[in-house]
């Protein structure tokens, strides 16, 4: 019972760091939207990290053989981070360590014999790095992976990972805000405006090699005040 027990508290950690942690690898990968959907107000933040993405290739014949070659490697990986570099690897569902490191394998359709993982390697990002210090130091590391027996390793695109990017939302709210109050000003007094859509989930995309961009899918909705007096130059 009592494994049983720590079995779903790992579990549930492990869940709660993929959905706290959202990834962005493109800019034009929204998180559920595409630009053209982006509404005019929205809020840059830094990222909390900066990533690289690492894909395994194994295709030796034997299955067995091949998962233990691919998980030789991660392994190597893992012990194989400098220390003081901060660098942490993970996959969307986890972070790597020395006891916990063997990613399920995925099969490549189009070759029966071969396996791949995906995996990442991130390092911290502050308001005063350089980022191509830091994105020269993640492909460091991985240039001094050595792949055990057919493992092969290959870099993928750099990307960025926010914490719980929802902690942003006020931020956000209080941007819309300040529209709507200059938007009134300018209005005058014969119209109300309505904003709708603050409840919806905040949204986000890469607007730069650091930053990303934080907005909700609002709307406003202008008119008459009845019974006021609308003034209209002729």
């Amino acid at each position: 019972m009592k494994i049983a027990l720590v079995a779903i508290l790992l579990c549930l950690a492990l869940t709660a760091r993929a959905q706290d942690e959202v990834i962005v690898l493109s800019p034009f990968e929204i998180s559920s939207a595409r630009a053209t959907e982006k509404p005019p107000i929205v809020v840059k933040k830094r990222a909390d990290y900066l990533l690289l993405q690492i894909s395994l290739v194994n295709d030796t014949r034997e299955p067995e053989r091949r998962r233990d070659e691919v998980y030789a490697t991660l392994s190597g990986m893992v012990t194989g981070v400098p220390r003081g570099s901060k660098i942490e690897l993970f996959t969307e569902e986890f972070t790597l360590n020395p006891g916990h490191y063997q990613i399920p394998l995925n099969d490549v359709s189009e070759k029966r014999d071969t396996s791949r993982v995906t995996l990442y390697a991130k390092i911290p990002l502050s308001e005063s790095d350089d980022v191509g210090a830091l994105a020269e130091a993640l492909r460091s590391f991985v240039r001094s992976i050595r792949g055990d027996g057919r493992t092969e390793v290959f870099t993928g695109d750099l990307g960025l990972s926010i914490r719980n990017p929802e902690r942003y939302r006020y931020d956000v709210i209080q941007a819309i805000a300040a529209d709507v109050k200059r938007l009134r000003e300018m209005f005058g007094e014969g119209f109300e405006i309505v904003v709708k859509g603050l409840d919806a989930r905040l949204k986000w995309e890469r607007s730069s090699v650091s930053e990303v961009e934080l907005y909700l899918p609002f709307a406003y909705e202008v008119f008459p005040i009845r019974g006021s007096t609308v003034i209209t130059e002729r």
